[in-house]
Order: structure tokens, then sequence, then C-alpha cells
């Protein structure tokens, strides 16, 4: 009798368990669905006489955010952050060349340039989108031990601080104005810690909650807080190549912007892609506990370590 009741007992706890992720995995599904397909775009009318901010603005997704938020929301006001001065004028060129826009452009390293000479137009400039995407991550899948010294310590300099100034120097213009959208670019691998990626994830993991908790402090304002958690986008920090990207399980970062920039402002949280959100959705159907069992010496040091060195020897062969 007492087994028979145990045994019961723990297949209704089995059941309860799997009805759960499946509840979790379709509504992740139904919000997706909302989200990128029936919920209007947010309003930005009012803020297109504003500057938009971007960091990180030559590649990846910070150069498609900056093309799709020109094609297809008319913002013409850019004021571009990046180190490479040949790329950030070669963008420059292509914006006023294809949409008339008005650009201003700083030169700025944000791994090794003292934060404080940032320029100082920022802190009064009518910013009305900013947009934090500039980062690195490791040239190789490695433990902590087999990275150079200072490497996690760049790493958290440019992924999180830049986002940290570049919010404290832009958002109390924007609370006092009352008019502006924020959005920080982090990553779903700082979802849960992850092994062999370590301070990448926890920098992203970072930026993730500091925009929620920001998110809540402004939530009574016309002032949005938005992070974007992508998983794989066809970008350097991926070590994928566009021509790779197949729009599924690697977005190329032209779609990836197009969902992104589509509900920009609608939510404080969101991986901002439909096909992400249908990967996630698949994920919650078993345990992270099982996840990592499977993906990191499969994937992270199988597969994506083999990606990293290929694309890394490919890349330093054309340089």
């Amino acid at each position: 009798m007492v087994l028979t009741a145990i045994s019961e007992y723990f297949w209704l706890l089995v059941q309860s368990y799997l009805v759960f992720r499946f509840l979790k995995c379709m509504y992740i599904v139904s919000m997706s669905v909302y989200g990128h397909f029936i919920k209007k775009p947010m309003d930005i009318s009012h803020l297109l006489d504003k500057w938009c901010v971007v960091t990180g603005a030559t590649d990846g997704i910070g150069r498609a955010y900056i093309e799709e938020l020109a094609k297809t929301r008319g913002v013409r006001k850019f004021y571009l952050i990046a180190r490479n001065e040949n790329k950030l004028n070669k963008v420059k060129e292509e914006l006023i060349r294809d949409y008339k826009a008005e650009i201003k452009t700083a030169i700025f390293d944000f791994e090794s340039t003292d934060y404080s000479t940032l320029p100082k137009e920022l802190s009064t400039l009518d910013v009305g989108i900013l947009v934090n995407c500039v980062g690195i991550a490791p040239d190789r899948v490695a433990n902590f031990y087999e990275l150079p010294h200072d490497l996690p310590s760049k790493i958290l300099r440019v992924n999180l601080m830049s986002c940290m100034h570049m919010i404290e120097t832009i958002l109390p213009g924007m609370i006092e104005r009352d008019a502006g959208v924020i959005v920080n670019v982090a990553s779903m691998t700082g979802w849960r810690p992850l092994p062999y990626m370590s301070t990448y994830p926890a920098s992203k993991a970072a930026i993730s909650f500091y925009s929620d908790t920001l998110a809540d402090e402004f939530h009574h304002t016309n002032v949005k807080v938005t992070c974007l958690i992508p998983l794989l986008v066809a970008t350097k920090i991926a070590s994928y190549e566009t021509s790779e990207a197949n729009d599924i399980f690697v977005i190329r970062p032209d779609t990836y912007a197009r969902y992104a920039v589509n509900i920009l402002g609608n939510f404080r949280i969101s991986t901002g892609c439909f096909f992400h959100d249908m990967q996630i959705a698949l994920g919650t159907l078993v345990s992270f506990w099982g996840f990592k069992q499977v993906f990191v010496p499969t994937v992270m040091l199988g597969i994506h370590k083999k990606r990293v060195e290929s694309y890394q020897i490919a890349n330093s062969k054309k340089e």
C-alpha cells in the first residue's frame, strides 16, 4: 500500500512537471506570436526629430539595427560611435546616400580609451534612442586560466561598463524630457552560468539584470528600457559569416534587426527574433541541467570550439 502510494505520488509529480514545462513552452510561443505579428509597433514619431546614438555601429547587429531603423521607422539622425574610422566613414556615407540621414560620428575604443574622453555633447544632446551594442568575446573556447590574463577584464569593460557609462551619460536627459528608448544588446548566453565562456555570459547577464531594474524604476515615465537577448546571429562575435546563416538556427543580422526593430519599446526583455523565441520555447521542454550535460561536451567543447578555431584562422589569413 505504501509503495503504491509513493509510486502514484511520484508519477503525479512527473506528470505535473511535464505539464508545467509544456505550458511554459506554449506561453513563450503565444507571447512571441503576439509580440511579432499582432501587437502594434510602438509609435516613435515623437522621437524622429531627436538623435539615435549607437555604439558598435559598424558591424553585425549594430550596423543592421541602424539600417532597419532608417528603412522602416524613419529615423534620420544618427550619432554613431565606433573605433574603426574607415568602417565608420563607410557607414556614414551609406546612410547619407541611401536615406539622406544627418550623421554625427565619434571615434572611440571602449576597450582602451578613457571613458571620461567620450564627447561631452552626449550629455546635453537631445537623444531619443540609445542602442548599446558594442561588445567583444574570447577568440577561443577555453577555461579562465587558458585565456589571456587580462581578457576577462577587457570583456567586462567593453560589454558591461560601456553600457553603464552610456546610460549614465544619456538617461538623465531622457528622464528630464520624459521621452526616449534605451536598447541594450545582451545575449541568451547570460541565461545561466555557462562553462568555457564564463566572463562573456556574465557580462551579458549583468546587462540583462540592470536593464530589468531600470525598466522597473522608470516604468511610470515615457522612457522605455529594452534588453535584447539573441541566440546565434551571424556576426564576428559568434564566429559566423553572414553567408553561413540559414535564418532558422543561425540568423542573418538584417533578419534579426527586422524583428528586433519591429518590437522596439514594446517589451522590457526579448530575444528580439521570432525564430529565437521558438528555440527558447523548445528549450524549456528540458531542464537547464540536462541541456548543459549534452551541450557543453558535445557542442561547446566539440562543434563550437572547432568552428571558432577555424574562423579565427580564416580571418587571420584575410588580414
